[in-house]
Formats: structure tokens, C-alpha cells, sequence
């Protein structure tokens, strides 16, 4: 299953790149006020990510979770690296850092493939369907991964339609926040974009440990389904989701109480936002903790079109909440805070009517 997934994958990969090359002008000119080294760094990026995010799927479907992890360790060690290297070489600081993230992912990959690896037998993760790494998180990767013993390029085909679709609204909902805030703001706003941003950095830190709880739990979906253990499956479903539920609420609770002051403190006074901000943009993350978890469930089932069905409902609500309301911030905060939670409840109804999931 590996190859095809390569194959699709690099595939994709590669369009995009001769696309980026196709309208390069415009990109360094608009996107990259004119620095030629950026758009190294973004091709660099999409080659980069895309052979990260396959590895992590594979890993996570072996069970090799300390690879996995040493990828996220490589990645960010990588980046303060290349950083430190770069700065004794070149004097372009623009060209560093666009460097940096860009060459980091491949260091990722060069840690999580090295160290001990676990002994050679048919792990119990991949006796089926094997539900990889979503991250943020969403890739392409892991649902390819989740066609084990169906390794027809064929029949990677539907299924990867339906992740790239999934995988497309996941970066939507990471992204479109911010930008709708520097759509929307006036003459006088032009600085709310970045002040945003920088709360919303400070909302989302429970994603980064949300990462490592689903890949190690994730994969026990998969297997469990693919062996039709349901009531099984129900429970490990219910502790994930439980954790996943308590860690946002923990999230919410410490952004009520202390969350503006950390973005004063990290960011400077003139970056300070109010605690209804902080509280809305948590729970916004809470509920996506909870969608992405829905989604490797549905992903487990084989359900990838209801997945992807449910994440468009969510993006639907997005302009209808956004177009209601005044205040530039809440108007965003609630058209994000709806979007995850139509979502979440379409994920759950879907899943809910799967035969003999619930019952």
C-alpha cells in the first residue's frame, strides 16, 4: 500500500510545484514582496511535508510511535539548526529562516527513519483498516494508509479524492481565521490581522499535544473495526474522546483565567486581546480536537466520503455566521466556533448511523 500512496502522493506533489513554477512571478512579487529564496523554500516545503507526512503514516501503521515521535523532534530541533547554520553563511536573514522551514521537514524524516526499530511481524495495526496520523491537524497520507490490503492504485483513487478534500477544508479551518479578520478589518484596523493571530498561536497549544494522544490511540481504531470488535471500538472511541474532551476543557478554563496575559507577556501590550477572545478561540480549538478525532473514527469505518461530506458542512457555516454581527473579532471568533461545531455534529450523526456502531 506504501507505493501507490507514494505514487499518488508524489503525483499531487509534484502538480503543485509545477503550478508554484507556472505563476512564480507572481508569487515572489505579491505573496513574497520580491524575495526569490521564499519560493525555494515553499517547493522545498511541499516536497519536504509530503514525504513527512507519508513516513508518519506508515510509522503510526506499524506502530513505530517512537519514530514517529523522533519526526516531530527532528522538524523542530531542524529548525532552530538550519537557523543557527544559515546565519554563519549567509547574511540574508530573509533567505535563512525561508531555509529553515524548508529543509526542516526532510531532517524530521532523517530522525524519525534512524534509531532502533521494532521487531519485524504483522503488527496488530495493520491486521485492517489503519487509521494514521491527521495532525492537524489532516494529511493525505493517512487515509491512504487506511486502505491496507487494497493496494491497487485503483483503489487508493476514490479514497484519496475524498482525503484531499478532507485535507483541503482541514487547512481552511487552521487558516481562514486570521485572513478573514485582515479581509474584514478597515482603514483603521490594519493591525488586527497580526494581533489575531498571535491569540489564536496561544488557543491552539493543546493541538500540539493533541497530536501524540491520536497517534498512539488512532491506529487501535483501525485494527478494532477491520476485526468488526465494535463494542470495542465504542470504548476506545469513548476514552479518546473523553481525553480529547477534558483536555479542552482544561485549555478553556486556563485561557479564561490567564490566557490574555500570556499573549501580553509573549507578544507585547499592544498585541493584547480580551478574555471573551481568548475563550472563544479555545473552544474553537477544544471542538477541532474532537472533529479530527470523529474523522479518523469515520476514517477507520472506511467512511471517508461521509468525512469528507461532514467537513464541507462545517465550512459552509463559516460565511453565513460571518456575515452577521459588527465587532471585527467576535464575528470571526463565532463563524469559526460554528464551522467546528456543524462539523462535529455531522461527523458524529454520520457515525452514529453506521450499521451497528451505536447499537
Amino acid at each position: 500500500v506504501v507505493r501507490p500512496a507514494a505514487i499518488l502522493g508524489g503525483s499531487l506533489a509534484l502538480i503543485l510545484i509545477l503550478m508554484a513554477a507556472a505563476v512564480s512571478p507572481w508569487i515572489v512579487d505579491n505573496l513574497f514582496a520580491g524575495h526569490d529564496v521564499l519560493l525555494v523554500g515553499l517547493l522545498l516545503v511541499l516536497v519536504g511535508l509530503g514525504t513527512g507526512h507519508l513516513v508518519r503514516g506508515v510509522l503510526a501503521g506499524l506502530g513505530r510511535f517512537g519514530g514517529y515521535a523522533r519526526y516531530f523532534i527532528g522538524d523542530g530541533l531542524g529548525r532552530l539548526l538550519l537557523v543557527g547554520v544559515g546565519s554563519l553563511f549567509l547574511t540574508n536573514e530573509v533567505a535563512v529562516y525561508g531555509l529553515a522551514i524548508g529543509g526542516a521537514p526532510f531532517l524530521g524524516v532523517a530522525a524519525a527513519l534512524t534509531g532502533r526499530r521494532s521487531a519485524p511481524g504483522r503488527p496488530e495495526a495493520m491486521r485492517g483498516t489503519v487509521a494514521a496520523d491527521t495532525v492537524a491537524l489532516g494529511t493525505i497520507s493517512t487515509g491512504t494508509v487506511a486502505l491496507a490490503h487494497r493496494g491497487e492504485l485503483g483503489a487508493l483513487a476514490p479514497a484519496m479524492g475524498f482525503l484531499l478534500v478532507a485535507s483541503v477544508s482541514t487547512a481552511i479551518v487552521l487558516n481562514v481565521s486570521p485572513l478573514a479578520v485582515e479581509l474584514l478589518a478597515g482603514p483603521s484596523e490594519r493591525e488586527e490581522a497580526g494581533r489575531f493571530l498571535n491569540a489564536l498561536l496561544i488557543a491552539r497549544v493543546p493541538l500540539f499535544f493533541f497530536q501524540a494522544v491520536q497517534a498512539s490511540l488512532l491506529p487501535k481504531l483501525s485494527s478494532l473495526a477491520a476485526d468488526g470488535h465494535l463494542d470495542e471500538f465504542r470504548r476506545v472511541l469513548g476514552r479518546l474522546l473523553s481525553l480529547v474532551g477534558a483536555l479542552g476543557a482544561m485549555a478553556i478554563a486556563a485561557c479564561a483565567l490567564v490566557g490574555h496575559l500570556v499573549v501580553e507577556m509573549a507578544f507585547g501590550a499592544e498585541f493584547a486581546v480580551g478574555r471573551r477572545d481568548m475563550v472563544l478561540l479555545a473552544a474553537s480549538s477544544a471542538v477541532l480536537m474532537i472533529v479530527l478525532s470523529l474523522a479518523q473514527a469515520l476514517i477507520a469505518q472506511r467512511c471517508q466520503g461521509r468525512m469528507a461530506l461532514a467537513w464541507l458542512a462545517g465550512l459552509c457555516a463559516f460565511p453565513v455566521v460571518l456575515a452577521f454581527g459588527g465587532d471585527l473579532f467576535l464575528r470571526v471568533e463565532l463563524a469559526l466556533l460554528a464551522t467546528v461545531v456543524t462539523a462535529m455534529v455531522a461527523m458524529a450523526v454520520l457515525l452514529g448511523r453506521r450499521p451497528g456502531l451505536l447499537h
